[in-house]
């Protein structure tokens, strides 16, 4: 029995501009033309030079890789390009051999790990926060964030580093990497010293934090900074009760700031609380001294 016939039109038949055989066949043949142009090693360095990410030349890297999978520095410039096209996925598969051959390079080395931490925080955005998989992807790359961190960075990767391990919640990581920007920097960023001090109150070492707070002090560009992180530390050293130690260091750090009449009155009660009424008293008389004496230019910036 005949089944009737549908009142729609007949769905027409998709056109094709060429058959599979013709668009393989034209890849080949383009795969030819670069291999004419370009020998084999300079059509590697120019596709490294021009950094393409269009399906020709990784379909070429691709090839080349199947005919020689021990070119270590072709596995890692496919993994980059495949990367940068945001083949996650893809680039970590191509890149995870390189990591079992026992001896490479040490720039090879470098690039495959530098490579290994993009592509860990990128597919860590990939799953929800505070979930199983977000937290063990944050262990992998947290762990190889440890193994770069000491190659050489540009300030500005070093500090998205080192945010990130503060972030995170890797405190001896982060403290490293700023004590590293704080070492390599040639403008230092007195932030630093404060994330690294928050760092320490955090674990209960005090003295440490104060430490860090009053090492900035150099580093600061007004008076009032200059205040505000001495008095830091020493309010870090009266957190843990250490108020013998808060006051040695009120003494060795004031410098400038005794004409600061705020200064004096804080160490005043600072002293007063450490039963050291000697020292109390000799801030007081700085205090009585400076209604008289007029505070030198500069000393209320």
């Amino acid at each position: 029995m005949s089944l009737p016939r549908s009142g729609f039109p007949a769905v027409p038949e998709r056109l094709r501009f060429a058959t599979t055989g013709q668009i393989l066949g034209f890849g080949l043949l383009t795969a030819l033309v670069f291999m004419v142009i370009y020998p084999e090693h300079s059509l590697q360095r120019h596709l490294e030079r021009s950094a393409h990410t269009d399906n020709v030349s990784i379909a070429y890297l691709f090839a080349w890789l199947r005919a020689d999978p021990n070119d270590h520095h072709l596995r890692i410039l496919l993994a980059q390009r495949l990367f940068d096209k945001g083949e996650i996925s893809q680039s970590r598969q191509i890149l995870n051999p390189i990591f079992k051959v026992k001896k490479l390079d040490d720039e090879l080395q470098a690039k495959a790990h530098i490579l290994l931490l993009d592509i860990l925080e990128r597919q860590l955005w990939t799953f929800k926060p505070q979930s199983v998989a977000f937290n063990n992807a944050l262990k992998h790359y947290l762990s190889q964030l440890r193994k770069v961190s000491h190659y050489t960075w540009p300030q500005a990767r070093l500090e998205v580093f080192a945010k990130n391990a503060f972030a995170f919640g890797d405190t001896q990581l982060a403290k490293e990497l700023y004590y590293q920007l704080i070492f390599s920097a040639k403008v230092i960023n007195i932030q630093w010293f404060e994330n690294i001090a928050s760092l320490y109150l955090a674990e209960k070492q005090y003295r440490a934090a104060a430490r860090t707070y009053l090492q900035a002090m150099p580093y600061t560009t007004t008076l009032a900074q200059r205040k505000q992180f001495f008095l830091l530390g020493i309010k870090a050293l009266q957190s843990g009760n250490l108020l013998a130690d808060a006051v040695a260091a009120g003494q060795t750090y004031v410098g400038l700031l005794a004409h600061d009449a705020e200064v004096l009155e804080f160490l005043t009660r600072l002293a007063l609380a450490a039963n050291r009424p000697d020292i109390a008293q000799y801030y007081v008389s700085l205090l009585l001294k400076q209604r008289i004496t007029p505070a030198p230019t500069g000393a209320t910036q």
